[in-house]
């Protein structure tokens, strides 16, 4: 199992050839044949502009990429960001490659607070903790990332305990800076805000979430349902170490499970074993067993 996320002049051929069909087919609603006609042109032309869109991004990743990591970056990584300390050098590497472009093509904003470079950073490196072992991921459901200066309330009230964080359908992401910055601050809790918002952007179905990760075939969906079930009514009985929280929902039970499995990578795998094995071919990613080199005990 593995997420194959679209890319490539390959995706840009089949979105051209759907723009085209799709003008097709409005024109053909529209005014019969010479309709269809008319928009088959401009579904090509649109299409052309899109291939020409991806081309364009491409050359700008390159050029970002060919500039060396600023070092002042890796240090604040090394020292802020576990799981990127624990990442062998070869996804270390990539690490940093995804987070520049993340950087450069996201729009992280604050709403009464500054979103300066320590901020940016922890935003782009919540983000690539999910996405490092899939190459090239584009996290092309994000419109925008918002930062408040503290936790907020379902008015979005600022100093609210409700929430710390909340992800939107549609693309938008809003973190807590305060609860952000104390995500990384301790990296032996199974909590991490900008890790459970940015899961909820790989639930399967973007119009609506339903806490099925995006990427599963048939199989692996009805056994992740299985699995969530059964932690769920764990969480109830408290036999579980995931946090509360995820007993709410499926929805909320991705979100802390994913956070888990980053977090305290070593306690999933000793009791949660089955969640550790689908979230690691998921993610490609076995931080557990980085841990174990790195001498660490859970």
């Amino acid at each position: 199992m593995s997420v194959e996320p679209p890319g490539g002049d390959g995706f840009g051929r089949l979105v051209a050839a759907a723009t085209a069909a799709g003008g097709a087919a409005i024109g053909a609603m529209a005014a019969s044949w010479p309709g269809a006609g008319a928009g088959l042109v401009a579904g090509l032309l649109g299409g052309l502009g899109v291939l020409r869109w991806r081309r364009g991004r491409a050359e700008r990743r390159g050029a970002i990429l060919a500039l060396p990591f600023p070092q002042a970056w890796r240090t604040f990584l090394l020292e802020r960001c576990d799981h990127y300390a624990r990442l062998p050098p070869p996804l270390r590497t990539r690490f940093e490659d995804e987070l520049r472009v993340f950087l450069s093509e996201k729009r992280i904003s604050g709403i009464g607070v500054a979103a300066d470079d320590e901020l940016r950073l922890l935003v782009a490196a919540s983000a690539i903790t999910l996405s490092v072992g899939w190459p090239g991921y584009g996290w092309d459901q994000l419109s925008e990332v918002l930062l408040y200066p503290d936790d907020f309330d379902r008015d979005y009230s600022f100093g609210g305990s409700d929430r710390s964080g909340e992800a939107h359908p549609w693309g938008t992401l809003i973190l807590s800076a305060p609860s952000l910055r104390e995500s990384f601050d301790y990296p032996d809790e199974a909590y991490h805000v900008g890790v459970h918002e940015f899961a909820h952007l790989l639930d399967v179905d973007q119009t609506h979430f339903d806490g099925i990760p995006v990427g599963l075939d048939e199989a692996r969906s009805r056994e992740w349902v299985a699995i969530a079930e059964r932690e769920m009514e764990r969480l109830r009985s408290g036999r579980s170490l995931f946090d509360d929280y995820g007993a709410h929902d499926p929805v909320e039970f991705l979100g802390v499970a994913v956070e888990a499995f980053f977090q305290v990578p070593q306690a999933v795998r000793r009791r949660h074993r089955d969640v550790y094995a689908i979230l690691c071919a998921y993610f490609r990613q076995d931080p557990a067993a980085w841990d174990d080199e790195r001498g660490l005990r859970a």
